[in-house]
């Protein structure tokens, strides 16, 4: 799940679209209202319609592209004078390219879009109408996570598909047994296995930050633990609290702590993350990272009998503590779509019990939505993932703007994790660039206030 590349391009395209002209700009500032307008029809039209789908997806969950190739033969089979043609994105490309379509007003008519702020930004732009404008209340109480990341100003903005556990931590019991070390659920007892593994010349938890992507995971594996709830991050967004208050700072001076008592290889801002797990699959760490959907096929690499799939040891008492986060990729429609009320009944479509199903049968990746029946699921660790990710918190780096994620916090945890920044440093240059961007981008504070209320 690399996604830094797309990320910059983000911030790039974003900021070009908010400087194209004065309307634009005004657009942008009153996302606020983000009603259509008269209520939508949601009759389909009975001529020949061309929809056009950009997704992204088959690369951390392998068989979707299957999957809805199938989906889009069963619509059709239904509905024969529709044709939807899908369009597979490159992991760089997705959000540039949807940008490029956005300026141009023309392009897909569906559009896959990762949760929280990939939901918010492209909403605010105008590039996309709520998706809640077309399917009923009654359908979207059903979708996984849409209320907490995909609403904005009472509106459902787009549809959860499938779930992404974010992120759990696998242990290698053997690893750790052959060191008389059990799986460190404290926050204590992970200090002190970091020390007896360097002692042995073994890695504790094999990382990557070259790429920038694995600073936000953490950022949210150690930040939410102190916290109430999400609201505390965006009110440090909108300058009503800080990141330097004690319950936001605190992941600075943990990670800080990870550094001091030697938890990571040492080669960690040399290597991207997916090439410090394999030292995980080797035997050469006792424990790594990796996203939910991906996580079963890391154990199947090594043997279920030795692994253990647990969350960051914990240090805070918030509701947050000891849970995995989880979020959902989602679908939205766009709003020079000609056919909206298509779109909202194929998603529709994608939701329906067989298909469901089928989804999870293709991919092993859990659909984002409370119909599906997870006490069906035999196999042990995807059962264990999915009942994590109902439990699981909210995903908290999707509550930040993108280019504090990228500013801030890709870079401080890099700094902190090879030594040339104190924790206490990194959460005041965090608030810095707060301050610095809410008077770059006057608008945004206004967006993410009605975002939080």
């Amino acid at each position: 799940m690399k996604r830094l590349s797309a990320l910059l391009a983000l911030l790039c395209t974003a900021a070009l679209a908010a400087g194209c002209s004065s309307d634009a700009s005004r657009s942008r500032g009153d996302a606020a209202t983000l009603a259509t307008g008269a209520p939508a029809d949601t009759s389909l039209p009975s001529g020949p319609v061309h929809l056009v789908m950009w997704w992204w997806g088959d690369q951390e969950a392998p068989g979707a592209k299957a999957w809805l190739a199938d989906t889009v033969a069963a619509y059709h089979q239904k509905h024969p004078n529709i044709t939807i043609e899908t369009v597979l994105q490159t992991t760089d490309g997705l959000i540039p390219g949807f940008q490029a379509a956005a300026a141009a007003k023309q392009g897909p008519d569906l559009q896959y879009f990762w949760g929280g702020i990939y939901s918010q930004q492209p909403a605010w732009a105008g590039s996309i109408v709520p998706v809640s404008d077309y399917v009923p209340a009654a359908e979207l109480k059903h979708y996984l996570n849409a209320a907490a990341e995909d609403s904005y100003d009472g509106k459902i903005l787009t549809a959860p598909w499938y779930v992404n556990p974010q992120f759990p931590v696998l242990v290698r019991k053997d690893v750790l047994a052959a060191h008389g070390l059990e799986v460190p659920r404290t926050w204590d007892d992970f200090m002190t296995a970091c020390d007896t593994l360097h002692k042995a010349g073994v890695t504790t938890i094999a990382g990557g930050v070259k790429d920038g992507w694995f600073g936000g995971w953490l950022f949210s594996m150690l930040g939410a633990q102190p916290l109430d709830s999400q609201t505390d991050v965006t009110d440090a967004v909108v300058g009503k609290k800080k990141f330097t208050d004690a319950e936001l700072a605190e992941m600075w001076t943990r990670l800080q702590e990870t550094r001091e008592h030697h938890c990571w290889n040492d080669d960690i801002n040399s290597l991207e993350l997916y090439q410090a797990q394999q030292r995980w699959v080797s035997g050469d760490a006792a424990m790594t990272i990796t996203a939910g959907t991906d996580a079963p096929n890391f154990v199947q690499k090594v043997g279920a009998d030795k692994v253990a799939i647990t969350t960051m040891p914990t240090f805070g008492d918030g509701p947050f503590a000891g849970k995995m986060a989880t979020t959902s990729q989602t679908i939205g429609i766009t709003s020079w779509s000609k056919y909206p009320q298509v779109g909202a009944d194929f998603i529709q479509f994608m939701h329906s019990p067989d298909r469901l199903q089928a989804f999870y049968d293709k991919t092993g990746v859990m659909p984002a939505d409370d119909r599906f029946d997870v006490s069906k699921v035999s196999d042990p660790t995807k059962k264990q993932l999915f009942d994590m990710a109902l439990k699981g918190s909210p995903y908290i780096e999707n509550y930040i703007p993108v280019e504090l994620d990228s500013n801030a916090v890709f870079t401080n945890v890099q700094l902190v994790l090879q030594g040339s920044r104190s924790g206490k440093d990194a959460a005041a240059d965090m608030q810095k660039q707060m301050e610095r961007l809410r008077i770059k981008d006057r608008s945004l504070a206004k967006n993410f206030e009605a975002w939080a209320g």
